[in-house]
């Protein structure tokens, strides 16, 4: 009976530190990414977060007129007009490599020399 009251204490007491360990999960985080959209090119051309994070992508065109559409993510069409800024936001809710090209005729080197911009969507570590 003396072990079980030196015992029970012992581990309700590991029980209750332990605790915060098992309740502690990752939030998704916001991630914002500045982009330039310019003759055939996105730069940076790739992009990295984890599956469950908002991903905010601010693209500015230095050139002309460009166009993504972030199609995976339900995300529409969106023009990039030389010197402003376009926002577009989706929640990375699968894991992968997604590939998008510029949806808008720019020049010569549009269907076959634009580098896509790649978005690396990984699964978070346990």
């Amino acid at each position: 009976m003396k072990r079980l009251f030196v015992a029970l204490p012992v581990l309700l007491a590991t029980l209750l530190l332990a605790l915060p360990v098992f309740t502690q999960t990752e939030t998704p985080e916001t991630k914002v990414f500045e982009l330039t959209a310019e003759k055939y090119k996105f730069e940076p051309s790739k992009i990295t977060v984890n599956k469950g994070d908002k991903v905010v992508l601010k693209i500015k065109s230095k050139d002309t007129t460009h166009g993504i559409t972030v199609s995976d993510f339900g995300q529409k069409r969106a023009l990039i007009n030389k010197d402003e800024v376009t926002t577009v936001e989706f929640v990375a809710d699968k894991a992968g490599l997604f590939e998008y090209r510029c949806t808008k005729f720019c020049g010569f080197g549009h269907l076959f020399g634009f580098e896509k911009l790649k978005i690396e969507i990984k699964e978070k570590a346990a």
